[in-house]
Formats: structure tokens, sequence, C-alpha cells
């Protein structure tokens, strides 16, 4: 956290396109409710 902390006051601008690697997955808001993914899988 203290390494995150560093970097935002040095160069703020690597927030805005923070994050960098998550990935999409569940772009359907009603079909997420209707047939939520209660456990997680490795992929």
């Amino acid at each position: 956290m203290i390494a995150i902390a560093k970097e935002i006051e040095e160069s703020p601008e690597l927030l805005q396109g923070a994050p960098y690697t998550t990935p999409v997955r569940r772009l359907d808001e009603a079909a997420a409710v209707r047939k939520p993914e209660l456990r997680w899988r490795k992929d």
C-alpha cells in the first residue's frame, strides 16, 4: 500500500488507466442477477 501511495504521488496519471489487468466477464447485468456464479473458478 505504501508503494502504491508513493506511485500516485509521483505520477498520478497512472491512476487514470487503472486497473490494467482486470478481466471483463459479466457485461449483461440482467443475466448476472438471474444466473449468478457463486463459486470461483480458476481459468
